[in-house]
């Protein structure tokens, strides 16, 4: 039996168990990293050495990726192990590599606010303002409802999130969560609330909800760093910008920030935005006395 074969029975199986999104990173996987090598091998013959000279010849991709990717393939053993036609798992004996973590590059305060006021179409420049002023994921802005936003209690309610595979429940179950709206920002959600009728918080001009933030990233976001001369970043950085800030003005503790976030735990927080700050000390206070 074909390697083929059980990379086809693996998705048949994943395909309504996983969200629309990582089913389709599962098959692109599958599709562009593994049956070009391994398509029409007999499963059984393939060993462990096999997988670990095609990892090695992968330059293009990080740690964090080729976790992934050995992920799928277990998958795909996994099922040929369950038939009895092979006896183990040749992915079981590969250690996964190190993970890649980049270092964040969050932007400056002034950057935001200059970023913020170069924006001139209306709901590029709200959905600006609630990214870096909750820290929310781009899928999730564009997720609201006006059911999630509470205005007499001042919250936002996280509840699921939207991309080009669809709509979808939000990344982990931490990230149901709930925000508080900050006093600044509040004006700014109560009109956007108020000023249309539809059932998302943001709405095309053909009245539908946005598909995702690829129209914002391409038509705005872009140019507008350019011409305000600042390296460019994802807009995910808006999400980096809000949680370092947080942290280093001690408006929140790490766990707080965490649930704000959406992180299960605190281990993100400390591994990302306060060791980032830890790597920070230009306004570390020199003339304390410690002992006194």
């Amino acid at each position: 039996m074909t390697f083929n074969h059980y990379a086809n029975l693996f998705l048949k199986f994943k395909e309504r168990e996983l969200k629309n999104s990582t089913f389709e990173k599962y098959k692109s996987i599958i599709d562009l990293r593994l049956l070009p090598i391994f398509k029409d091998q007999p499963i059984s013959d393939i060993k462990t050495s096999d997988i670990k000279l095609w990892l090695l010849d992968i330059e293009d991709v990080g740690g964090k990726s080729k976790r992934i990717y050995i992920s799928v393939l277990k998958g795909i053993f996994d099922e040929a192990l369950y038939d009895e036609l092979i006896e183990k798992n040749p992915v079981s004996r590969i250690r996964p590599p190190k993970m890649d973590k980049p270092p964040i590059h969050p932007f400056t305060s002034q950057e935001v606010i200059d970023i913020i006021e170069s924006a001139h179409m209306d709901n590029y420049r709200n959905y600006l303002n609630i990214a870096f002023f909750t820290g929310m994921r781009s899928g999730e802005i564009i997720g609201l409802k006006k059911e999630d936003i509470d205005l007499k209690n001042k919250i936002l309610q996280v509840r699921r999130t939207r991309s080009r595979f669809g709509e979808s429940e939000p990344k982990t179950r931490g990230s149901n969560r709930d925000i508080p709206i900050l006093d600044s920002l509040f004006p700014l959600i109560e009109n956007l609330y108020n000023s249309h009728d539809h059932d998302y918080l943001f709405k095309t001009q053909y009245n539908e909800p946005y598909r995702d933030t690829n129209v914002f990233v391409d038509r705005y976001w872009k140019p507008s760093l350019q011409s305000l001369n600042i390296p460019y970043r994802r807009p995910y950085n808006t999400r980096h910008t809000y949680a370092t800030n947080m942290l280093y003005r001690n408006l929140v503790t790490p766990v707080e920030l965490a649930q704000l976030l959406g992180h299960s735990s605190t281990q993100m927080v400390f591994d990302v935005y306060v060791s980032y700050l830890d790597q920070n000390y230009k306004a570390f206070d020199r003339s304390i006395s410690i002992y006194s």
